[in-house]
């Protein structure tokens, strides 16, 4: 047998020791990763912002509350009558088209989304995070999940909850009938993923603008461009997100016939997925571009 093909126990062991190390870079990046987005998470939890999106997440929760008690006081002593599942969903539908899309996911977003840069510049703790053992683009990208995490989490509640209310009333029964008999369970599962892709639209965008601006004058104008969408022309409708999640909202069956006349012919679910995808792409890369480029000269701001 050859020479070169003896190996002895010390190369054999000096070769699993450099392939172990191999994946030591790599696991030690995800590692710090995972740990920005915790750490992301738990400051998230214990600022003023989270006082908002408590506000924003109970009002639907408040109106579930008034309807259950309504239902209650009306109907106190007599039979629960046949469930309405159709009028029940169409409310739901309303609400999480109008209130969830249209008014909280947008502000909760908004806000987060534009302080998530905007925030560290103020209170002047920008250079921490440019001290950690990770890029800056990393930096970004983990306190932006981590803002998914947590906004997603408590608004998702905040929906099962509100929906639950309004079956309730009906008992216990009627609320599983309908969550998988009629298949709602999956209609849920699909709502609350508009609800991620929403807070990932609104709050990448936000984050942009809060890397260029020092005040959050834009979002009137935003505000009043997405919640426009049924009174503008039909050609103007595709220039905005709105427009995109109200296509991929499943349940369309629940809503009167004349919203949707309001908000014109729904792109493909196809379309819809492209345009998120490099609307996505196209605001991260914009504020990991203005991030690399960023200075701690917080005297000039």
């Amino acid at each position: 047998m050859p020479e070169n093909s003896k190996s002895s126990p010390s190369d054999n062991s000096g070769r699993n020791r450099a392939h172990k190390n191999d994946f030591k870079p790599e696991q030690s990046y995800v590692r710090t990763c995972l740990t920005m987005i915790h750490l992301s998470i738990r400051r998230y939890l214990f600022t003023r912002y989270m006082m908002v999106l408590l506000a924003l997440a109970l009002i639907p929760l408040a109106l579930g509350i008034i309807y259950f008690l309504g239902y209650m006081i009306q109907h106190v002593g007599q039979p629960v009558e046949k469930v309405p599942y159709m009028k029940l969903n169409g409310m739901v539908q309303t609400m999480f088209r109008v209130m969830y899309i249209h008014f909280i996911i947008f502000f909760v977003a908004n806000i987060f989304g534009f302080s998530l840069i905007r925030k560290e510049v103020d209170d002047r703790t920008l250079h921490l995070l440019f001290l950690q053992p990770v890029g800056k683009s990393t930096i970004i990208f983990t306190k932006f999940v981590g803002f998914l995490v947590v906004t997603w989490i408590f608004l998702s509640l905040s929906f099962f909850f509100t929906y639950t209310l309004f079956h309730i009333p009906y008992g216990i029964k009627s609320l599983l009938h309908d969550l998988f008999k009629n298949g709602r369970a999956l209609t849920l599962v699909k709502e609350l993923f508009v609800m991620l892709i929403a807070l990932a639209m609104y709050g990448s965008f936000s984050m942009v603008m809060g890397s260029l601006f020092k005040t959050a004058w834009y979002g009137l104008i935003f505000y009043l461009w997405e919640t426009g969408l049924p009174y503008l022309p039909s050609t103007m409708k595709f220039f905005t997100i709105s427009h995109y999640l109200q296509a991929i909202t499943p349940e369309k069956s629940a809503i009167p016939p004349k919203m949707f006349e309001l908000y014109g012919e729904m792109p493909s679910t196809f379309r819809c997925s492209v345009t998120f995808l490099i609307l996505l792409a196209l605001f991260m890369g914009i504020s990991f571009i203005l991030i690399r480029k960023y200075e701690c000269k917080y005297s000039e701001i």
